[in-house]
């Protein structure tokens, strides 16, 4: 339910684009490759950053992590050359605002 819509959340968006959606720690890796993400959203639980970010970041230095929780009270953004940093806790802030925010970001570091 919750990738439903978020998949149609990026869908409906001018500017983005939904290249793939899998489930499972190798297939992830495998398909961020294959479609050259440049944003892989995960679903995970509370706070926790899941070990599969250190794995997709040592593999593709210049990809955006969008994590969330599964309720959706929180998203988290993780880098290679930055700190994971909460970047939204307001109901106000959506998703996609996050996510452009996460890009961008990451833009203007390089």
């Amino acid at each position: 339910m919750v990738s439903d819509a978020i998949r149609q959340l990026v869908v409906e968006q001018d500017d983005m684009e939904v290249v793939g959606d899998c489930r499972g720690p190798m297939k992830i890796l495998q398909e961020t490759g294959r479609t050259k993400a440049d944003v892989v959203i995960l679903a995970q639980e509370g706070s926790e950053e899941p070990a599969l970010c250190e794995q997709l970041l040592s593999v593709y230095p210049d990809l955006t992590i969008l994590g969330l929780t599964q309720n959706l009270n929180a998203a988290y953004t993780q880098q290679l050359r930055s700190q994971r940093q909460r970047v939204a806790t307001d109901k106000h802030v959506t998703i996609v605002q996050t996510l452009r925010m996460a890009v961008r970001q990451s833009g203007s570091e390089k």
